[in-house]
């Protein structure tokens, strides 16, 4: 029998597993076996969709994000007993005689490098090097790390604060739009939000799509889920629906999702697709399934996100 080449099957199963691995690192004991069960279940999908594809780019990233992901658990629950990522101050440096906190330091810079190897200006994988280094005590390798994850996107205000608690005299510059797109394919984010306060307070929940299908029924879901809230729509809003269009070669472009709606004699809204001009990419120019992108000092994953405050 052939050997199965096609990869995105366990791609898809890591993603569905790395978003939760990774968001809940800094907050699970060391005796949670769920989740070191779901870490250890993605690691084995990324890895085998990387042995039907060694040049497989989403698995490489997924697994540098996984790796980044285990070494933060280490910390917390090991060496520091607290982890935020957007402290001023310095990371806690993995004692020299940790040496399960060590080989976690190696694996995480080992696969940065790795997709690196692959993709040269991923921002995502210069900043997990960079976090390594830092943690591992390399410093100097940590600054030039975020110096040039900042180079790569200037909106990424984590990676500037990182940089500045290592070396006082940095000044970050100051970047006047449009917005830079460091990325290589093409994905969109959709930004659902809910007001929560009259002074403007919001709760906000992304979206990272990679095909327009994706895009389409996201849109479709947010609307319908907005106008059975509030009937009055679009005429009266509750929040915003935005749509980023991150494009290589070019800055991110941003649709009012409200502004494409029309309404009906009876029923929800309808959108209105020449409106929001959805692009259709060439074949293979897409995000691929499972693989995150760093956007503005935040990860993003394959779906929609937590909803959380801004």
């Amino acid at each position: 029998m052939a050997e199965d080449t096609d990869h995105t099957a366990p791609l898809a199963e890591a993603s569905r597993l790395l978003a939760q691995v990774a968001n809940d690192a800094e907050y699970v004991g060391a005796e949670d076996e769920e989740w070191a069960d779901d870490a250890r279940a993605a690691r084995e999908a990324y890895t085998r969709a990387l042995r039907m594809d060694p040049e497989s780019l989403e698995a490489a990233v997924g697994l540098a994000v996984l790796a980044g992901a285990e070494l933060r658990c280490h910390i917390v629950n090991h060496v520091d007993g607290a982890w935020w990522e957007e402290d001023s101050g310095p990371l806690t440096e993995i004692p020299a005689d940790d040496e399960t906190g060590r080989r976690l330091v190696d694996e995480a810079i080992r696969a940065a490098r790795h997709v690196l190897s692959l993709e040269p200006d991923n921002n995502l994988a210069v900043y997990l090097e960079a976090l390594a280094h830092e943690c591992g005590g390399a410093h100097d390798e940590a600054l030039a790390g975020y110096l040039r994850a900042v180079e790569l996107d200037p909106w990424d205000h984590v990676a500037k604060d990182r940089a500045q608690a290592l070396d006082d005299a940095y000044d970050p510059p100051r970047h006047e739009g449009p917005d830079p797109n460091p990325h290589s394919r093409h994905f969109w984010l959709l930004r659902d939000s809910v007001w929560t306060s009259n002074s403007g307070d919001e709760e906000v929940a992304y979206w990272r799509l990679g095909d327009p299908a994706e895009v389409r029924d996201a849109i479709e879901t947010v609307v319908a889920d907005k106008a059975r809230h509030n009937p009055d729509l679009p005429s009266v809003r509750d929040g915003g629906i935005s749509l980023i269009t991150y494009a290589p070669g070019r800055p991110p472009s941003t649709v009012d999702i409200y502004e494409a709606l029309r309404p009906t004699p009876a029923g929800p809204p309808v959108v209105d697709w020449t409106a929001v001009a959805l692009e259709e990419p060439a074949p293979g120019r897409c995000l691929p399934t499972g693989q995150p992108v760093r956007v503005g000092g935040r990860v993003r994953f394959d779906g929609e996100g937590e909803r959380a405050e801004e």
